[in-house]
């Protein structure tokens, strides 16, 4: 591999990585603050959703905008905007303000995401796609799991956590100043229309979806569960730490397997595995080592429905196209994510235990209409 590809992808991981860390910060650490101020399970997860409505507003936009104004600089600027985001989260408090606040942080994330992953897709060699996928998903599942736990040393009260989620996300600036002329040139040349695209690869193109519905249901509420339990803030936030360090322990191999075996046969496998998972977390609950063993098993899981399809989008498209694939499964992925935490959120009003009942459901679904799709094997004479 070239030193430039290197420096290229070290790069674009060192801004997700950061990027992570802020994600994981931010999610639990406004549910913890809203449910101390008496807001319920319901009005959480609404608030919740307005983040990844941000996401999937955002997202149409994202290919002509890396067109426009080229990747690095385009990651740049909303890097900078995301640090002001955050100092504005800790002048202006309450509920309605922090909703805005969170449109506008949805909306800066998915151009990130969607720049991030062309931007990997783009310059890395076919043979090595799965190993270097499964690498970025993997330090940005490290990061997202350092979130929660630097809640640790900041808090959850005042204006330190959102300072220092603020700060962190100035420290990438500097290294994708040194990359700006590393980033590949995306030009318009598809007239393909992008639901189009997405119909050529529909097991991938709906685990999307039911990634950014079950990710975000859990990031969102899994404190609140915890605290439901009768957990401690803290040990709340930690079940959303256990989530992702199943996501980082599995990102790398379902990565790999993405570009060595059929990937709907993975998703299927991937989607089987996390429905018994889940199943199996409320009959564990007074277990601690099953509990959170269910809880990892089900984040590594989830986090196959993400890093596999970015593999396949990889593997089937170049350049727009794949910047166009990208932005249409960031907007079904902020789809997910808006009903997500809103139907679940309202699931656990009739028990705790009804979130992971509930994202077992549609999860199921996705084992079905993936069995659905499976190459048939040639008839015999």
């Amino acid at each position: 591999v070239p030193s430039t590809t290197v420096r290229s992808l070290a790069a674009v991981i060192s801004v997700i990585m950061i990027f992570g860390i802020t994600l994981g910060l931010t999610i639990p650490l406004i549910a913890i603050v809203l449910d101390s101020q008496g807001h319920s399970s319901g009005a959480i997860g609404l608030h919740a959703s307005v983040q990844f409505l941000g996401i999937m507003l955002a997202s149409p936009i994202t290919p002509r905008l890396l067109v426009a104004v080229g990747a690095s600089r385009l990651m740049i600027l909303s890097m900078i905007a995301m640090a002001l985001i955050f100092f504005t989260f800790t002048v202006f408090t309450g509920f309605m303000p922090w909703l805005l606040l969170r449109l506008l942080l949805g909306g800066v994330e998915g151009i990130i995401f969607i720049s991030a992953e062309t931007w990997i897709n783009q310059v890395v060699p076919t043979a090595r796609r799965g190993r270097a996928i499964g690498i970025y998903g993997t330090l940005l599942a490290v990061g997202v799991a350092t979130g929660p736990l630097l809640l640790e040393l900041t808090g959850v009260e005042g204006a330190v956590p959102f300072l220092t989620g603020g700060v962190l996300t100035i420290i990438p600036l500097v290294i994708l100043l040194f990359a700006l002329n590393l980033a590949p040139h995306v030009r318009e040349s598809s007239r393909r229309s992008p639901w189009k695209m997405a119909k050529t690869v529909p097991v991938a193109v709906a685990s999307v979806m039911l990634f950014g519905f079950l990710d975000a249901a859990a990031f969102g509420l899994l404190p609140i569960y915890g605290l439901s339990l009768d957990f401690s803030p803290l040990a709340s936030a930690r079940l959303v730490t256990c989530l992702i360090l199943g996501a980082v322990v599995f990102q790398y191999p379902l990565g790999w397997l993405a570009g060595h075996t059929d990937y709907r046969r993975l998703l299927v496998t991937c989607a089987a595995i996390a429905a018994t998972a889940m199943l199996t977390t409320p009959l564990t609950s007074d277990l601690a080592v099953l509990f959170y063993g269910s809880i990892f098993i089900t984040g590594g899981m989830i986090g196959g429905f993400w890093i596999i399809p970015l593999v396949v989008f990889g593997e089937n498209f170049k350049g727009y196209e794949l910047a166009s694939i990208n932005s249409t499964a960031a907007i079904l992925y902020g789809m997910g994510s808006v009903v997500g935490p809103s139907l679940l959120g309202f699931a656990m009003i009739v028990s705790p235990h009804g979130l992971m009942v509930a994202m077992a459901g549609p999860t199921i679904v996705l084992v079905f209409f993936g069995i659905t799709q499976l190459p048939r094997p040639p008839r015999s004479a």
